[in-house]
């Protein structure tokens, strides 16, 4: 089993170029199988920025 290790400020996503923030997730720590660098990577700046401005979006939305 392969463990992606949570550090301060650190936040991993999928390693998948081009994945729309709308579809990428974000964590600070994984265990299992698939924890590895082929699938994760740190989270860049601009992706944990476009993903906070996305979640304001998401809870400004009013519900119909």
């Amino acid at each position: 089993m392969n463990k992606l290790e949570k550090q301060e400020g650190v936040y991993y996503t999928q390693n998948i170029e081009n994945l729309p923030i709308e579809e990428r997730v974000f964590f600070r720590e994984g265990k299992g199988v698939s924890a590895t660098s082929e699938y994760y990577r740190r989270a860049t700046t601009a992706e944990l920025n476009d993903w906070v401005e996305y979640k304001k979006q998401q809870d400004s939305v009013e519900l119909i």
